[in-house]
């Protein structure tokens, strides 16, 4: 199981952080990135061994947060409880004290803490310029991605006064072997696709037990702790959630264009629908995704939207529609209905990953999906030099075969393109009779043991 690892794959992270904490000046710092990311659990790894003041701001009143952080303060200093009368007296002591020792001032959920105070960003500002021979060291965190990637825009009044900032993503597929050692590479890529790179979750999945079992333990069952995990997420972060929900429910019913999406939801102008897809876009739940290789993808009128948060993905397809019965403790059938329809819903992800891979491995300067019309190839992609790549990916318990092949080279000719280089992705090794046809062919596995590996010759096919 995973819960011990934390910090697996942040090595960069607690460097620059570190780097951060142990200067002689003082240091400005925005950290943020969505919710379970593992933000807070990282600032207080580097701080641990820090005279630190750690502050985490809640969804209170005003009054409230000036309380509870006058508190802060006062166990900081040991004074007791202490109540201030305004922000800047409660900043400008911690400010006054960094003075003579360095110290760390963190202050989580930001958002929640500036909103409703519309001067403490104000206060920070002026009390940031008046103390420039300090030594604090202040990061401000935060999980709502809009506001604080306000915060580093050019209107802020904190615009030019940081001296870093850093937007935590989720883990990336490769170091998910370090999460859960006991899964082969077949069992991580199914694992990824329902649960993804976010550390949190990931500390909940035992590697110990398979992959229904954990389904079971933290989506199914009655306390699951990822049973009401998009609800949470969405309530917390967007107003008029039920809008985001029909979106995400349409997304996941496999409504990908922009009218599909608005029919599904019953409105009539797709104009609406803009600013709450936007949303979902920032918070990384969402993607706008257009064929591979446009000239101005931004300009097309050939876009889907997909659900990229991979733990979303999976809610909406396989637990919302079902929800007033696995409430009921009555989900027998769901795990079962997953257990027939997993392998179709994780090809997506092993293609989605499989495209970063050949990105890294050929050196893509772009690459993905292609689609026109009714012809759809796996990843179209070009390097440096302008080669074009072509690659048909399949997730399936049986070998590829010259039909594969030609099935891609025939959409190739199709669509007249002048393809470099073919590639074929397995997820069970190649027909040896593959080996044979005379065209410029990269023959990648995905093997249990081993994970993505080129293959050179007859004598390397995979035996499954």
């Amino acid at each position: 199981m995973g819960g011990g690892i934390i910090f697996v794959n942040r090595f960069e992270e607690k460097e620059l952080l570190n780097k951060i904490l142990n200067s002689h000046k003082k240091e400005v710092f925005i950290l943020y990135g969505r919710r379970r990311v593992g933000k807070s659990a990282l600032l207080k790894e580097v701080s641990k061994n820090k005279k630190t003041l750690f502050y985490t701001a809640r969804k209170i009143s005003k009054a409230e947060q000036l309380n509870n952080f006058s508190r802060s303060v006062g166990d900081f200093f040991n004074l007791g409880n202490i109540k201030f009368e305004n922000w800047e007296d409660a900043f400008r002591i911690l400010f006054n004290f960094s003075r003579k020792e360095s110290i760390v001032i963190i202050l989580d959920e930001f958002q929640y803490l500036a909103e409703k105070n519309d001067e403490i960003i104000s206060v920070l500002q002026v009390l940031i310029d008046e103390f420039d021979d300090s030594k604090f060291k202040l990061i401000l965190c935060g999980s709502s991605i809009s506001f604080m990637e306000g915060i580093l825009s050019y209107k802020n009044p904190l615009y030019g006064r940081k001296t870093g900032n850093l937007k935590l993503n989720p883990i990336p597929f490769e170091h998910l072997k370090l999460f859960i050692p006991e899964y082969d590479f077949h069992q991580l890529i199914e694992t990824y696709s329902i649960i993804g790179g976010i550390p949190y979750y990931l500390t909940l999945w035992d590697g110990n037990i398979n992959l229904y079992a954990n389904i079971e333990n933290l989506f199914l069952k009655i306390g699951a702790p990822l049973k009401e995990e998009p609800y949470f997420i969405l309530y917390q972060e967007l107003r008029e959630p039920a809008v985001y929900q029909s979106i995400l429910e349409a997304l996941a019913s496999g409504k990908n264009k922009l009218n599909e999406i608005t029919s599904f939801i019953g409105e009539n102008d797709s104009r609406k629908l803009q600013p709450y897809l936007k949303s979902l876009i920032t918070l990384k739940l969402v993607k706008r995704i257009t064929p591979a290789l446009l000239k101005n993808p931004h300009r097309t009128k050939n876009f889907l939207y997909v659900i990229e948060d991979q733990m979303f993905r999976f809610w909406y397809r396989y637990i919302f529609p079902y929800k007033e019965s696995i409430d009921l403790n009555e989900y027998k059938g769901v795990l079962k209905l997953i257990e027939k329809d997993l392998s179709q819903y994780v090809s997506f992800e092993f293609e989605k990953q499989s495209i970063n891979y050949l990105k890294k491995r050929f050196e893509l300067l772009e690459a993905g999906n292609y689609w026109k019309r009714d012809v759809e190839i796996d990843m179209l992609g070009r390097d440096k030099k302008g080669k074009l790549y072509a690659a048909e990916i399949k997730w399936r318990n049986k070998k590829m075969n010259v039909k594969d092949f030609y099935n891609l080279k025939s959409k190739i000719e199709k669509l007249q393109l002048d393809v470099d280089y073919f590639i074929l992705v397995s997820k069970r090794g190649f027909e040896k009779s593959l080996f044979e046809i005379d065209e410029k062919i990269h023959f990648i596995e995905f093997s249990k043991e081993k994970g993505w590996q080129e293959l050179a010759s007859v004598g390397e096919v995979g035996e499954s």
